[in-house]
């Protein structure tokens, strides 16, 4: 028999041995060609190796058609698109809407997402909702977009109106007259912040009295105005300012300018109890606080300070001394980041998990991730996604994407109208200010910029839930509804 042949049995191994060779490099060059095409790598018509990226794009309206250098790609939206890396004029096009457009870059092997864009309408109809017949002293939104409340020239009255129903009439709601300052006469009011669950709004009410002018604050709870509280009778003082701890309704940071010292009370213990002092300007996200003192500061100067609960402040940096500071925190991806400024620096600084870092090496110097360079900065703040920020001097910017980690630096097209003085975010990728009498939007890096309807630079405009509709007040003191979809898509 053939396996008692020592030369047969000889042959028959190694045709074994060879047998597992070929196997071995045949998966050794089915891994690296699997390999190299998760990576992106591929070959062209031309027989040349070259590497792809993927970019995945979504629009709403979707079905847009999707051009990449001018060549219409073979889906639309939304969809995916696997191109070789290089430079690429991206356009988003659909009848009806104007187009979408940008530089993209497509980086082999890597993946991208352009899930924000939105197309507006080439026509926009705008309808009045309400004809006010004098100017609103307030108009404010829910955080979930839900709700829209307008004061009417009935003291103290509001129209709330639904926007997940946008056929609804408003519904009247008032601020009971029992938990007001007695015997006065309400001037004004002004959103201070609005709460997480979307039921209480903090306002500012301003009053006179035998013509003395005064003010307070109200937690106003619009769906069971009987449970609004006068918070401060409550608290037993009238704060320069109150912020919402953890944008809960019932806890508090509080800041007496006159004294420099900052408060946390709460509703089931609403005696203040000093925090911190020497406080010269401050912000806070859930229970870290970041404040500017002169205390500790050299001449001229004053220093960044940080603090979480009961922990030792801990100094971010020193800057010099001004007339208001520049100060916003966030967090994005379960990551901290701080923005800090004054405008005669020229810049905002912008810190990613300052307390970490400092936690880590106290004594040495904390190195921005990003230098946000604008002339004579006045406001900086994070988009509402937390992903983007901006430091902006009338319709100069400079923004920085946290995700990306790319900076960009734009002058808009057109100027902010007075008494703005800077742009909103829109939603989480998208900036707006009234100009020129009309609502334009644009996205984060300046580009895109659209023309929308009539709008009042006194007033933020108001998004329903889904963007489909925008509210707005014009000139005239009525409340506008401009659909964002042509009336096929609505």
């Amino acid at each position: 028999m053939d396996f008692f042949d020592p030369q047969k049995q000889k042959l028959h191994n190694l045709r074994l041995n060879i047998g597992y060779v070929v196997i071995a490099v045949l998966l050794m060059l089915a891994t690296t060609i699997l390999l190299h095409i998760t990576y992106g790598y591929g070959i062209n018509r031309e027989g040349e190796v070259i590497q792809n990226g993927l970019v995945f794009v979504s629009t709403r309206p979707d079905n847009a058609d999707v051009y990449l250098n001018g060549k219409k790609y073979k889906d639309q939206t939304n969809t995916r698109i696997n191109a070789p890396a290089g430079q690429y004029v991206f356009e988003l096009k659909r009848e009806g809407y104007h187009d979408w457009r940008r530089a993209l870059t497509v980086e082999g092997g890597k993946l991208q997402r352009f899930d924000y864009p939105i197309l507006f309408p080439k026509v926009l109809e705008t309808a009045v909702t309400k004809q006010y017949e004098a100017a609103p002293s307030l108009s404010t939104q829910s955080l979930d977009r839900r709700w829209l409340l307008v004061s009417k020239a009935e003291q103290n009255v509001f129209d709330r109106y639904d926007l997940d129903d946008p056929e609804a009439e408003p519904t009247l709601v008032t601020v009971p007259a029992e938990i007001l300052a007695a015997g006065s006469t309400t001037t004004g009011w002004r959103t201070v912040e609005w709460a997480k669950d979307s039921r209480h709004v903090l306002l500012q009410r301003t009053y006179d009295r035998q013509g003395q002018a005064g003010s307070e604050y109200i937690l106003f709870d619009h769906e069971d105005a009987t449970q609004s509280r006068n918070l401060t009778v409550a608290l037993g003082f009238n704060p320069t300012t109150i912020e919402l701890r953890d944008q809960a309704y019932d806890r508090y940071f509080l800041y007496d300018q006159s004294s420099g010292q900052l408060f946390t009370a709460s509703l089931s213990e609403p005696t203040p109890q000093p925090y911190v002092g020497g406080v010269l300007a401050f912000t806070a996200e859930k229970d870290v606080v970041t404040y500017v003192t002169a205390e500790d500061a050299d001449e001229g100067k004053v220093v960044i300070r940080i603090k979480n609960g009961d922990d030792p402040s801990l100094a971010v940096r020193q800057m010099p001394a001004g007339a208001s500071y520049l100060i916003d925190m966030a967090a994005y991806d379960n990551t901290s980041y701080l923005v800090v400024g004054v405008a005669s620096e020229n810049r905002a600084f912008l810190f990613r998990d300052p307390l970490g870092s400092l936690h880590k090496a106290p004594n040495d110097p904390l190195v921005p991730v990003q230098i946000l360079k604008v002339a004579s900065p006045g406001h900086v703040s994070f988009s509402t996604n937390k992903r983007f920020v901006i430091a902006e001097n009338g319709d100069k910017f400079a923004a920085y994407d946290i995700e990306t980690d790319r900076g960009y630096v734009y002058q808009a097209a057109v100027a902010p109208d007075s008494p703005q003085s800077h742009a909103t975010w829109m939603d989480g990728f998208r900036l707006t200010y009234v100009s020129g009498g009309k609502l334009v939007v644009f996205d984060y890096d300046g580009t895109n910029m659209q023309t929308l309807s009539a709008a009042n630079p006194n007033y933020l405009p108001a998004f329903d839930n889904d963007y489909r509709y925008l509210y707005t007040i014009d000139a005239q003191n009525a409340l506008t509804s401009t659909p964002l979809l042509t009336p096929e898509d609505l």
